[in-house]
């Protein structure tokens, strides 16, 4: 099936529970900050980090090797020792890359959406929002691009050829009218999404838009079936996944290969005051001494 826009109606009721928990400003640092309060579990779904070797680290791993502690409200920095900026905060700091800041990844979702799609009785009548600020919906500046040159051509062909690929790439995904088509809008400006329709394929692996970059595919920010039987929350930026829905679906996400997730309360904090089992390091703030370190060079020399 095909993703198609729909108008925001269709979350209103979102936007609606929400406003009735006080939990429509600023408040996504809570579970029911993102999600209704209404079902009857939560869940926690951890996006791994990756290591120096390029592949996926669970948080509980790098807790394991670092001696923090691994637990449904852990914060990735105060886990791991690298800040937000990613640079090590601490002698012991683990060594890779943090959790990236694009969603879900698209081999966790994969393996989530059948449990999804298997619990709810309109598996064919799926909402999926996506953040309406995307380089790729926009275009412009905004979309990054490198183009090398073609060994094949010369320097004015190259030119010409690189404006042309720039200019495919920049170009909008959206149309006009959808761009500025009405959004759904949760509690603070940033939190405005275009919302679609789709199905179960459609959850598995979001088909948003083709471009000259490519299919653009990545995990929807909110994405709940028409009987409301679950909801899925990433917030921008995050670096971990809601899920709200029955018990038995969040046991089966619990157990599910290959996802690291833990259960949390829906007034659980999923900020930096959510951790109490690890502190946040302290990095060193001593101003560089260069004669300090000179004289502990040439002392060394003398040994």
């Amino acid at each position: 099936m095909t993703l198609n826009f729909v108008a925001p109606d269709a979350g209103a009721w979102i936007v609606d529970a929400l406003q009735s928990q006080r939990r429509d400003e600023q408040t996504a640092n809570l579970v029911s900050g993102q999600v209704p309060a209404s079902y009857a579990a939560y869940v926690r779904i951890f996006h791994p980090a990756m290591g120096l070797d390029g592949q996926p680290v669970s948080w509980g791993e790098i807790a394991a090797r670092r001696g923090s502690t691994m637990h449904p409200l852990a914060q990735f920095a105060a886990l791991s020792g690298i800040g937000e900026d990613g640079v090590p905060l601490a002698e012991d700091s683990w060594e890779g890359e943090a959790p990236g800041w694009d969603g879900l990844g698209a081999q966790e979702l994969a393996a989530i959406a059948p449990l999804l799609v298997a619990n709810t009785q309109s598996p064919d009548e799926i909402y999926l929002a996506l953040w309406n600020g995307l380089a790729f919906i926009h275009g412009g500046d905004q979309v990054e691009i490198t183009i090398e040159d073609d060994p094949a051509l010369s320097i004015e062909q190259n030119l010409v050829r690189a404006a042309d690929l720039a200019a495919a790439a920049k170009a909008p995904a959206f149309s006009h009218e959808d761009r500025n088509g009405p959004t759904l809008t949760i509690g603070s400006g940033y939190r405005s999404f275009y919302l679609f329709s789709g199905d179960g394929t459609d959850l598995r692996s979001p088909l948003w838009a083709r471009t000259s970059l490519g299919e653009q595919r990545q995990s929807p920010n909110l994405a709940w079936p028409k009987d409301r039987a679950w909801i899925l929350s990433t917030e921008l930026y995050e670096d971990s996944t809601i899920v709200g829905g029955s018990k038995e679906l969040i046991n089966a996400l619990l157990a599910c290969p290959g996802v690291e997730a833990l259960e949390v309360s829906a007034d659980a904090r999923l900020d930096a005051q959510g951790d109490t089992h690890n502190q946040l390091p302290i990095p060193d703030a001593t101003p560089f001494d260069p004669e300090e370190l000179a004289g502990e060079y040439f002392a060394g020399e003398e040994n």
